[in-house]
């Protein structure tokens, strides 16, 4: 029995010495984080397995979220929709008003979770200030700010690929896979060394692929341009004058004083009523109470179908690292959109943004994007008074 023992610790030191030499110690992590917790993969409270972070403090001046004294309850039906699919919160804002609010479990209001790829739509944002400040261009050649680009089909790859995931740089986007780029971009160390390598395989700008490689392309190109970090850019551009209630974080790839830099793609945590900001913004075209934050310019097109701004491809659901859909009834809307149906949806026509937060969402897809938008859209829409 002790042979056995010993044999068995023996196998088990050696798969650990080998995954470390061979580059994928980081798998450890993540099994911690997921399939010893029951899951497939990452999920939204995961904030305290990150051992490096960066915080957004909450604003000097907090700007609360006014609540209407008379709100709606869901009825049956959306309740059991939301519960069914583990919501961990609903919130919708009308007129700047919230006009339902909801939490599930032990979430709360001041429960951060994890926006997944919702933080690419706030890098674009990043983007966009930087270009408000003269920085980039949306034309830009890429490789005039990364030169490793500089060879070959890459060569061609401007910006506003990067931004409309038209790069045809295959990075891979499975979070299931613990070997793939996905995977190793969310928990190993320095995610920079990781992207190096990788080029267009095609001419870019001809296919659409959602990956989250391109947005941490676009997270390099702001470090080339500008001195300072995406937690910063948000933290002093937007986090503060939008008048953010609490502090936020935002996960880096290594310690913050080895130079980390941001996950990008994802581990941006805050609140929902925070959250909501972000849908408010881009509700007013980047402004904020009257005060230009984004250029405006710059939001119109993050928000119009990447089919209306170029014949290379015939997608009408996405724009700048952005989701864009509408109803059976005619409704548009954007909707800023993560893993397991985390939502910031804002309806322009209705002055709406409803923010739902959840451990699951549906597979079925409708019109490009997830089912679940737009079962949240119409759940919402029966709240207002």
């Amino acid at each position: 029995m002790k042979k056995v023992l010993a044999y068995g610790v023996s196998v088990v030191v050696a798969l650990v010495l080998l995954s470390w030499l061979t580059g994928y110690g980081y798998l450890w992590g993540g099994i911690r984080e997921t399939w010893m917790r029951g899951w497939e993969n990452a999920q939204i409270d995961d904030l305290s397995f990150r051992d490096h972070t960066r915080t957004l403090q909450a604003s000097s001046a907090p700007q609360p979220w006014p609540k209407l004294a008379s709100a709606k309850s869901l009825n049956v039906a959306d309740q059991a929709w939301l519960e069914g699919n583990l919501t961990s919160s609903f919130l919708v804002i009308q007129h700047d008003t919230i006009i339902h609010e909801q939490y599930f479990g032990n979430h709360g209001l001041e429960t951060l979770t994890n926006s997944f790829s919702m933080a690419k739509s706030i890098t674009a944002m990043a983007v966009g200030l930087a270009i408000g400040d003269g920085l980039l261009r949306e034309d830009d050649l890429v490789s005039q700010h990364l030169p490793r680009l500089q060879e070959g089909p890459s060569a061609h790859l401007t910006l506003q690929d990067l931004l409309q995931m038209r790069s045809n740089i295959p990075f891979g986007e499975s979070y299931k896979d613990p070997f793939g780029f996905q995977a190793k971009a969310y928990y190993r160390h320095d995610n920079r060394s990781l992207l190096e390598p990788y080029r267009c395989e095609g001419d870019p700008g001809t296919e659409f692929h959602y990956q989250g490689g391109n947005t941490m392309l676009l997270s390099e190109v702001l470090d080339a341009v500008r001195i300072g970090n995406l937690s910063d850019d948000i933290q002093r551009r937007l986090w503060e004058p939008m008048g953010a209630e609490f502090d936020a974080q935002w996960g880096v790839d290594g310690p913050v004083s080895d130079g980390a830099v941001e996950r990008s793609f994802a581990q941006f945590y805050a609140t929902t009523r925070d959250y909501a900001r972000f849908g408010k913004l881009l509700l007013d075209s980047g402004a904020w109470n009257g005060v230009q934050l984004l250029d405006k310019g710059f939001v119109s097109r993050m928000i119009v179908p990447i089919a209306s701004l170029t014949d290379e491809v015939d997608t009408d659901f996405y724009g700048y690292q952005i989701w864009l859909g509408e109803t059976d009834d005619n409704l548009v809307f954007s909707c800023m959109e993560g893993l397991h149906g985390q939502f910031v949806i804002s309806i322009p026509a209705l002055d709406v943004v409803v923010v739902r937060t959840g451990y699951h969402k549906s597979k079925e897809k409708k019109r490009g994007l997830p089912a679940d938008v737009f079962r949240a859209v119409d759940a919402a829409r029966r709240l207002i008074p």
